[in-house]
C-alpha cells in the first residue's frame, strides 16, 4: 500500500511539471509571434530622397507689414451725475392748493411751468389792501399839494412883493405825503410779489428727482409745522458724467478737454465733450477723473438720469509711424516671430494699444515679414521658408 501511494505522488508530480512546460512554451510562441509582427518593415530609399528630407525646411506664413498713422479710443465707464440739484421751498406760508401732474418723481416741467399753487386767497385780499392805501396816500399828495397852491395864492395877494415860505407853501407836509405814498407802493409791490410766489415754479427746464407734496397740506419757507421741503429737482442741461481714467490714458488723450466722447447707455446714444480734468488722483484707486458735458444738441428730455452707469469712447490722437498687426501674430509675453535672412527671430514690439482692425505697435525692422499663428518647435534661430499672406496696413 505505502508503494501505490509513492507511485501515485510521483504521478502527479509529473503531470505539474508537465503542465507548467506546456504553458512556458505557449508563452514563448506569443512572444515570437508578437516580435516578427512588430518588426519594422524594410524601405528602400533613394540618395535623393534622403537628401531632400535632410534639407527640407518649416514653411511659415507671414505678413509683411505697412508703415501707417493710426489713432486709438479709450474706452471707459463712468457715471451720469446731476451737478445742479434744487430743493423746492415755498417763499409764502400758506396751504397748497394745487400741484402739477407732472410734479410727480421722473416728471418734466418746462421753464416757468407751474409745479404747485400756494392758495392765494389771503394774499389776494392783502394785495387789495395795499392798493387802497396807495390810493389814500395818493390822495393825501394831491391835497397837500392843493392847500399849497391856495396858501400861496392867498400869500401873494395880501404880500405881493414877499416870497411865500415852504410853511405856506405846506412843502413840509406835502414830502410827508409823499413818503407815505411811496411807504404805500412798496407795500403793494410786496404785496403783489407775495402773491405771485404763491405759483411755485423755476426759470429753466427741471426733471422731478423726488416730491414731497399734496394738495391741503402746509408750506412754509421756514421748518415749522412740517419739513419745508416740497421737492427736489434737477436740471436736465447741468448733468455731467464722471468718468475715472488711468494716468497713462489721460497721458495719451492730452490735451484731453475740448475732445468728443460717445457716451452709450441702455437708454441711446448721446454725444458729449470734454469739460474737465480732476486735479487730484483716488488714493485709492490711484485713477482721477474726467469731466463729460452732454452737447446742446441732445434732446434734454432723451438724456439719462443721474446714477446711470454709461459706456464712454474717446478718440484720441493719431500714433504715426506704426504697424497695424493682426492678432494672429501674437506669440507669448506678447511677442512675434520675425523672420530675418531666413531664420526666426524673436521680438517684442512697443505695443500703444488694440483698435478693431488689430495690434498698434511702433513700427520695427520686420525684415521677410512676421510670423502668423504658431509654429511647433519655434526657436530662435531655426531655419524656414516664408509664404506672405499679406501685406499688414
Amino acid at each position: 500500500m505505502q508503494a501505490d501511494g509513492n507511485d501515485v505522488g510521483a504521478r502527479l508530480e509529473r503531470d505539474k511539471w508537465r503542465g507548467y512546460a506546456q504553458i512556458a512554451l505557449v508563452v514563448i510562441a506569443l512572444a515570437v509571434a508578437l516580435y516578427f509582427a512588430r518588426a519594422p518593415g524594410f524601405q528602400e530609399l533613394s540618395v535623393e530622397t534622403a537628401v531632400a528630407a535632410d534639407n527640407a525646411l518649416p514653411n511659415v506664413e507671414v505678413v509683411v507689414p505697412l508703415s501707417t498713422a493710426q489713432s486709438l479710443t479709450v474706452e471707459l465707464t463712468g457715471t451720469v451725475s446731476a451737478q445742479e440739484r434744487t430743493t423746492v421751498v415755498s417763499e409764502v406760508e400758506g396751504r397748497i392748493a394745487w400741484v402739477s401732474p407732472d410734479f410727480t418723481n421722473g416728471g418734466s416741467l418746462a421753464a416757468g411751468e407751474t409745479m404747485l399753487r400756494i392758495d392765494p386767497a389771503e394774499f389776494e385780499l392783502a394785495v387789495e389792501e395795499a392798493q387802497a392805501a396807495v390810493e389814500a396816500a395818493e390822495a393825501q399828495v394831491w391835497l397837500e399839494e392843493a392847500l399849497g397852491e391856495e396858501n400861496t395864492q392867498e400869500f401873494a395877494l395880501e404880500n405881493p412883493e414877499a416870497e411865500p415860505s415852504a410853511w405856506v407853501r405846506r412843502l413840509p407836509h406835502l414830502a410827508l405825503a409823499q413818503a407815505e405814498l411811496r411807504q404805500a407802493q412798496a407795500a403793494l409791490k410786496r404785496a403783489e410779489l407775495h402773491l405771485a410766489r404763491t405759483d411755485i415754479a423755476l426759470p429753466y427746464d427741471v426733471r422731478v428727482m423726488a416730491t414731497d407734496a399734496a394738495v391741503g397740506e402746509w408750506a412754509s419757507p421756514e421748518d415749522t409745522v412740517r419739513s419745508a421741503q416740497l421737492g427736489v429737482v434737477y436740471q436736465p442741461s447741468a448733468l455731467q458724467v464722471i468718468v475715472p481714467i488711468e494716468p497713462r490714458d489721460l497721458t495719451y488723450l492730452e490735451p484731453a478737454v475740448g475732445r468728443v466722447a460717445r457716451v452709450t447707455g441702455r437708454m441711446g446714444v448721446w454725444e458729449g465733450a470734454v469739460v474737465g480734468v480732476s486735479s487730484v488722483v483716488n488714493p485709492t484707486s490711484r485713477l482721477t477723473s474726467v469731466f463729460i458735458d452732454f452737447v446742446a444738441s441732445e434732446p434734454l428730455d432723451s438724456l439719462p438720469p443721474p446714477g446711470t452707469f454709461v459706456e464712454i469712447a474717446i478718440e484720441g490722437p493719431a500714433f504715426t509711424d506704426v504697424y497695424v498687426l493682426p492678432n494672429t501674430i501674437l506669440q507669448e509675453q506678447e511677442s512675434v516671430w520675425v523672420v530675418r535672412d531666413g531664420e526666426l527671430h524673436l521680438f517684442t514690439p512697443e505695443a500703444y494699444g488694440r483698435t478693431g482692425d488689430g495690434w498698434v505697435v511702433e513700427a520695427f525692422d520686420a525684415g521677410d515679414g512676421i510670423v502668423v499663428g504658431t509654429l511647433p518647435g519655434a526657436r530662435a534661430g531655426l531655419a524656414v521658408s516664408t509664404q506672405v499672406v499679406r501685406d499688414a496696413e
